[in-house]
Formats: C-alpha cells, sequence, structure tokens
C-alpha cells in the first residue's frame, strides 16, 4: 500500500491552506465562465431553478444529519487514540445506516418528482427540463450518502491538501463535461446534473482510494456493525438535526419563497445575487476548515493552551483574508456584474448582494473556525438552541413581509436582508461568548481580532471610495487593475492593523514561498 509522508503541523496547515485557495480558484473558474453562458442562452428563470433543486434536495440531510454529523469526530478520536477496533465500529455502522437512509431518500425523491410542477411554479417550457434535472441531483444526493463514509480520512489525517487536489481535478472534469455538451448539443439545465453525476463518481472513488492509503485500519464489515453506536451517533448529532432546520427555515427556503411569492424570475435574480457571496464564503468555509484537524487532534490530546493558540490564530488569519474579497465586491461589484452579466440590472445584484451577503460576512468570517469549538468539545444544545431561534425569526420575518409588502423588489430586498441582519447579532453575541464559555476563557477573548477586522475593513472601504471615483472599471482589464490596487491598500493596511508580527512571519514563510 502507498505511504503519504506526514508533516509538521504548521506546514501542513499552510499546505492545506494554499490547496484550499488553489481548488476555490479552480471552481470559481468554472462558475464564472458557465453562469453568463447559462443565463444568456437558457435565461435567469431556468437558472434559478439549479439553486432551487439543490435548496430541496438539501432537506434530506434533515434525515441523515443526526448519524453522519458527528461521526468524524468519534472515528477520530478513537483513530487518534489508536483504539481501531471502536473506530471501525463507528465507521461500519455509519455506512450500513447509510444504506437504509439513500433507499429512504429515493422513496421520497421519487414521490417528489411526480408532483413537482404542483408544489413549485414552474414555467411549461421547463418542466422536463427541471424534472430531468432533479432526478440526476437525486442519485447523485444517493452516491453521496452512500459513500460518506470514505470522507473522513483526510481529516483524520490532516491532509486536506490531498482532498482539495481531488476538487481540483474533479472541477476540471466538470467543466469540460458541460462545456462539450453546451457547445456540441442543445442547451438544457439537466447539463449540471450529468456533469454532477461524472464529478460525484470521480469524487467516490477518489475517497476511497485516499481512505485506503490514509487509514488502511479503517474497514467497513458486518461483524463490527453495532445499533448501541448508531444510537450513540444519533443522540450526539440529534442537535444538529434542530440547527439543520433552523438552516432551512433561515435560508433553505429564500429560493422557494421567492418563487411562490415573488415570481420564477424574481427567484432567478436572487439566485445569481447568491453565487458571489456562497462563493466567497465557500472558500472561508475552505480555509477555516484547514483548522479543523489540528483543533479535533488538540483537544483530543487534551492541550488547551495550543488549542486557544490556535483558533485565536485562524481568527487573525481568516481576519486578513476577510477583507480582500469583501473591499473589492463592496467597491466593484457592481462594475463587475455589469461586465459579467450585462443582460441584467447590475446596480439591482450589486445593492442585493451588499444587503444579502457581504455585511454579514464581514463580521461572520473571521469566526469562521470558532464554529468548530461547539462539535469538538460536543456541547450543541446551546449553539444549536440559538441557531433554531435565530432562523426561525429570519423565517417568521420573511413570511411576514411577504404577507405585507406588495413591491416585489421591496420583497427581494427583505428576503435578502432578513437573515443578515438576525445572523449578525448571533455571530457577534452567541458565537464569541459561548465559544469563550465552552473553553473556560475570558468572554472578551475573541473580540478584539473582529473588531479589528472590521475597523480595517472601513478604512480600506473609505480610502477606496476616494479612489475608485477618479477611475474606470468598464472593461476586464481595468477592473482586474483596480482590484489590484485594492488588494494592495487591503493588504497594507491589513498588516498593521490585523496580523501581530508571528503572523507575517508564518504567512510570509509557509504560504506565499509553497
Amino acid at each position: 500500500m502507498t505511504k503519504i509522508k506526514e508533516r509538521g503541523k504548521n506546514r501542513q496547515m499552510a499546505i492545506n491552506m494554499f490547496a484550499s485557495l488553489i481548488a476555490f480558484i479552480v471552481g470559481l473558474g468554472v462558475r464564472f465562465f458557465l453562469t453568463p453562458y447559462i443565463v444568456s442562452t437558457l435565461g435567469a428563470e431556468a437558472y434559478g431553478f439549479i439553486g432551487l433543486s439543490l435548496n430541496i434536495l438539501s432537506y434530506t440531510s434533515l434525515i441523515t444529519i443526526a448519524l453522519n454529523s458527528m461521526a468524524g469526530r468519534f472515528v477520530t478520536i478513537r483513530y487518534v487514540e489508536k483504539d481501531f477496533t471502536v473506530a471501525n465500529q463507528y465507521f461500519s455502522s455509519v455506512y450500513y445506516s447509510n444504506l437504509i437512509l439513500a433507499a429512504i431518500i429515493l422513496l421520497m425523491g421519487t414521490g417528489v418528482v411526480l408532483f413537482l410542477e404542483h408544489l413549485i411554479e414552474i414555467p411549461a417550457s421547463l418542466v422536463i427540463d427541471v424534472k430531468f434535472l432533479f432526478i440526476l441531483l437525486l442519485l447523485n444526493t444517493i452516491i453521496n450518502l452512500v459513500m460518506e463514509v470514505w470522507c473522513g480520512a483526510t481529516f483524520i489525517k490532516n491532509r486536506l491538501d490531498l482532498s482539495n487536489i481531488r476538487n481540483i481535478i474533479g472541477n476540471l472534469l466538470n467543466a469540460c463535461i458541460l462545456v462539450s455538451l453546451f457547445s456540441f448539443f442543445t442547451p438544457h439545465i439537466w447539463y449540471m446534473g450529468i456533469a454532477g453525476m461524472a464529478l460525484t463518481i470521480y469524487t467516490s472513488m477518489a475517497n476511497y482510494r485516499l481512505s485506503r492509503i490514509l487509514t488502511p485500519e479503517l474497514v467497513v464489515k458486518k461483524r463490527y456493525f453495532d445499533f448501541a453506536k448508531v444510537r450513540e451517533l444519533i443522540k450526539a448529532g440529534a442537535w444538529n438535526v434542530l440547527s439543520r432546520l433552523g438552516d432551512i427555515l433561515g435560508q433553505g427556503l429564500d429560493l422557494i419563497i421567492a418563487n411562490v411569492c415573488i415570481g420564477a424570475t424574481a427567484m432567478g435574480i436572487f439566485s445569481l445575487t447568491k453565487n458571489i457571496p456562497l462563493m466567497v464564503l465557500s472558500l472561508f468555509q475552505m480555509i477555516a476548515s484547514v483548522f479543523a484537524p489540528i483543533l479535533t487532534r488538540l483537544y483530543a490530546e487534551r492541550k488547551k493552551e495550543e488549542l486557544l493558540t490556535e483558533l485565536k490564530k485562524s481568527i487573525r488569519i481568516l481576519g486578513f483574508f476577510t477583507t480582500f474579497p469583501l473591499a473589492c465586491l463592496f467597491l466593484l461589484g457592481e462594475d463587475f456584474y455589469h461586465l459579467w452579466l450585462p443582460s441584467q440590472d447590475a446596480s439591482l445584484l450589486q445593492w442585493l448582494t451588499i444587503i444579502g451577503g457581504l455585511v454579514g460576512m464581514t463580521f461572520a468570517m473571521p469566526l469562521e473556525a470558532l464554529w468548530n469549538i461547539f462539535t469538538i468539545t460536543n456541547k450543541l444544545k446551546y449553539s444549536t438552541y440559538t441557531m433554531l431561534a435565530n432562523n426561525i425569526l429570519v423565517f417568521l420575518t420573511v413570511v411576514c413581509s411577504m404577507l405585507i409588502v406588495d413591491d416585489p423588489i421591496v420583497k427581494l430586498f427583505i428576503l435578502a436582508g432578513a437573515r443578515v441582519f438576525w445572523g449578525i447579532l448571533r455571530s457577534l453575541v452567541f458565537l464569541p461568548l459561548y465559544g469563550a464559555y465552552c473553553l473556560e476563557v475570558s468572554k472578551a477573548t475573541f473580540y478584539p481580532p473582529i473588531l479589528k477586522s472590521v475597523l480595517s475593513l472601513g478604512i480600506v472601504l473609505f480610502i477606496g471610495i476616494v479612489f475608485i471615483s477618479f477611475t474606470q472599471s468598464d472593461t476586464w482589464i481595468l477592473l482586474a487593475l483596480n482590484a489590484l490596487i485594492i488588494c494592495i491598500l487591503t493588504a497594507l493596511v491589513n498588516s498593521f492593523t490585523i496580523l501581530q508580527k508571528q503572523d507575517l512571519q508564518f504567512i510570509k514563510s509557509k504560504i506565499l514561498k509553497l
């Protein structure tokens, strides 16, 4: 069996982060070039149904999340302790349980497909396309669930760079298939499902191989199945079901609400504005995930001081990188939309993006890694309660507004802004305070870095507004040059306001010199 050399903690973290960035850039490139093509050939309405189908299928996580959300934590801790028998009991129990859940989801999904046009508003010309897309995405969901157990090897061994190499190859494969289908055949939105299926199959095979190489001690065998372990995982992950329910109420229903309460066209416009914030957020979730393996390992090894040091480092590093995309999007977003989607209202898209994403991410993204605290300490109760309460408030705010307000544009802004408003309160009040409580440290521990990050962004925006008033960004070259200048300005300001000396050394020696 091929062996893969282990590296030092800091170097591996830097490599993981760099690989995450490359994977993000490749995925961004795929979406960047395909989105305007799909919108121009199929229309904003059709594009909106891609996100809507994914949202509807994401509701199946209510069935699976209790079992799977905590599996990685239990397997990792037992693996680190070299208790391979118990680790395999968790491993095998999850696999066989997922087979049963996959069958249940297949039956439920089939019923949804049969009556889909009666559940949501679909233009008559798109009914067949949307149904076919839904079927393909349903099959993808089932395959992913069955192969879920093999996804944890890179996490356990802190080799997320390998999973990101897998993601890079998968995104390139996805892009090649989509470009070929849209180039040589009549355009259909269900091509996204075909490309997704190919990506799912490749990813599943890659995950299985990585698992066999990195963690050969973990195997699936019937004799390891233990219903007691299933009950333990479900009990530990039960709070995540409520958390996921909250997510669905808070943001998972937004496209459905837009479809039913405003219309298919408005849903398509709203779906377009979710693209950029989601891409930026996915980048920072990947960067934050770089810290998750080492945080879990340090907790398992009972190294509290080192754990706290890594958490503080994560806030500073994420705060540093947060201001780059946000500054560019705040200052140049309208010009970007005008060039990227010339057939759409760039000003409307920009304001929906700011209200529906950028403002909230300013406060939330630097703290992204702190959410690991509740999983690694297995203290999910109050985190789940507040998440559920937060998202119920979002849902009630949106639904009541849809009943009261008549103007469709105002409805769109309320739909975009409600989640951000309540989310900021949760990020600034609950997360840093309860995170500090779980680690038994001062309540103010996590506030200075986030305040410095917000201050830094404010300084950059103030200077940037003056700068862009004297420039133009009506071509891609000018837009790129202006973005580069803003990034240089951001780096200079961040270096003085956010980072400590050791953070600068870490970035220079471990990331820029990879």
